[in-house]
């Protein structure tokens, strides 16, 4: 067989960071408007960035229809490199798919690594400036939710999501 029709039909390693965010919900207080974010991360273990051996030439539709099996609905997509490595990033309509009837990831046992969980996170942020407010971007700037090689920090994750939703 030619090296190019090899190539082909070996596996590579996609990452995917599945996610929902509900519209944020407002309140006043005395620091001034703050806008709660709903954001939903599907992980594996739920910890961690979920990554798929893939064969083929689109693994954004591929996944999209996988998980469109499992009834969590895509709606956009984007594909971003960081750090060398390629991550897909998909964001789910809250609005049709039915997270909450899914597992949360405090159901699994501490050692599973490897089912799909929802993680749920409630991300503050100032109206005024767009950045987290109640001390949450401290302890999660150094969480890691993909391999030590190349992290990307929940801190990370949840900039980008929210200020999509901006």
């Amino acid at each position: 067989m030619p090296p190019a029709k090899q190539e082909q039909q070996q596996s590579k390693k996609v990452t995917y960071l599945v996610y929902g965010v509900e519209a944020p919900k407002f309140f006043k207080g005395i620091l001034g408007q703050i806008n709660l974010y709903t954001v939903h991360l599907l992980l594996q273990g739920g910890k961690t960035l979920i990554e798929e051996s893939y064969q083929g030439t689109d693994p954004v539709g591929w996944y999209t229809k996988t998980l469109e099996e499992q009834e969590i609905y895509v709606q956009a997509s984007k594909v971003q490199t960081y750090k060398g490595q390629t991550i897909i990033w998909l964001e789910v309509d809250i609005t049709k798919t039915p997270v909450h009837e899914f597992t949360a990831w405090t159901e699994l046992p501490e050692t599973d690594t490897e089912t799909l969980a929802w993680r749920t996170i409630h991300y503050p942020c100032s109206a005024e400036t767009g950045k987290e407010c109640l001390g949450l971007a401290t302890a999660a700037k150094d969480i890691p939710l993909q391999t030590i090689n190349h992290p990307l920090t929940l801190q990370q994750v949840l900039d980008a999501v929210t200020v999509q939703q901006q």
